[in-house]
C-alpha cells in the first residue's frame, strides 16, 4: 500500500477477498465481502498513509474506528440480504422482515459471517470504501450495493437523531446501556466521536438508494473545501 503516492491506475488482488485500486495517487478503493484482521489492517494502513500525508495524524483512530464500523454494517447488511433470501422472507413484508432480522441476530457468529461473505460473494454482493482526498480534504463513502428495507431505514434516522442530541460517549453509553439496539448504536456514536474532533456531524451522511446504501463522511482541512452534500 506505499504505491498510494504513485500516478496512473493500479488494482491488485490482495487475497480472494479483498481487491484494491489506486488513481493517481488520489483515490484509493477497497473492495471487499466480509470484514477480516486482514480488512481492518488495510482500513487502517489507507487511513494512516493518507492522513500522513495530508499532516493529520491524530485523526488516525477515529476514521479508522467510524470506517470499519460503517464497512461491518454494509457486510452485515448484505449477508442479512442473502439469509433472507436463502428462507423465501420478503425485506417488503414487515411481519417477514422482522421474522427474518430476529433469526439472523439469533443465528449470527463469527463462522456465519465468514459462510455468508463468501455467499453475499458469489452473488454479486459487495462492500466499497471509497477515499477521496487532496490538500482542502478528505470523503469517504462505504458502499453496499444491496438495497435497504423501510423499516431500517427509519431505525438509521432514529439513530442518527439520538447521535445528535449527545456531546459526550461516556453519557450517551450510561443513558443507552439497557437499550435492545445493540450494535445498531455505532451510527449514534460516530456522530459523537466526530464532534469529539471538531467535525460538524453534518458532514455524515446516509444516502439510500434504490439498489445501494452509501454512507458518506466529508472532512473538510481548508476553506477551499467543497461539500458534495447539496448534489444528493
Amino acid at each position: 500500500m506505499e504505491k498510494i503516492s504513485g500516478m496512473g491506475k493500479e488494482t491488485s488482488e490482495i487475497s480472494d477477498h479483498i481487491k484494491l485500486h489506486i488513481e493517481n495517487g488520489k483515490i484509493l478503493s477497497l473492495k471487499t465481502h466480509r470484514v477480516s484482521k486482514s480488512v481492518e489492517e488495510h482500513i487502517k494502513e489507507a487511513v494512516g498513509l493518507i492522513l500522513d500525508r495530508l499532516t493529520y495524524p491524530t485523526l488516525v483512530p477515529t476514521l479508522y474506528t467510524i470506517i470499519k464500523e460503517l464497512a461491518i454494517n454494509a457486510c452485515k447488511a448484505n449477508q442479512k440480504r442473502v439469509f433472507f433470501e436463502e428462507r423465501g422472507y420478503s425485506m417488503l413484508n414487515p411481519s417477514e422482515y422482522a421474522k427474518g432480522v430476529r433469526e439472523y441476530r439469533e443465528m449470527f457468529s463469527e463462522e456465519m459471517s465468514n459462510e455468508f461473505g463468501i455467499k453475499a460473494k458469489k452473488k454479486g454482493y459487495y462492500c466499497l470504501i471509497n477515499f477521496k482526498y487532496n490538500d482542502d480534504g478528505i470523503i469517504i463513502e462505504v458502499i453496499n450495493n444491496t438495497p435497504i428495507a423501510k423499516e431500517e431505514e427509519k431505525s438509521i434516522r432514529e439513530r442518527l437523531e439520538k447521535g445528535m442530541m449527545y456531546d459526550d460517549i461516556a453519557q450517551f453509553y450510561i443513558d443507552n446501556a439497557d437499550t435492545s439496539e445493540g450494535a445498531g448504536l455505532g451510527l449514534a456514536l460516530i456522530l459523537i466521536m466526530l464532534k469529539g474532533e471538531g467535525i460538524d456531524p453534518n458532514f455524515f451522511r446516509i444516502i439510500i438508494g434504490e439498489d445501494s446504501t452509501i454512507a458518506r463522511l466529508e472532512i473538510p482541512l481548508s476553506e477551499k473545501f467543497i461539500s458534495q452534500r447539496d448534489s444528493n
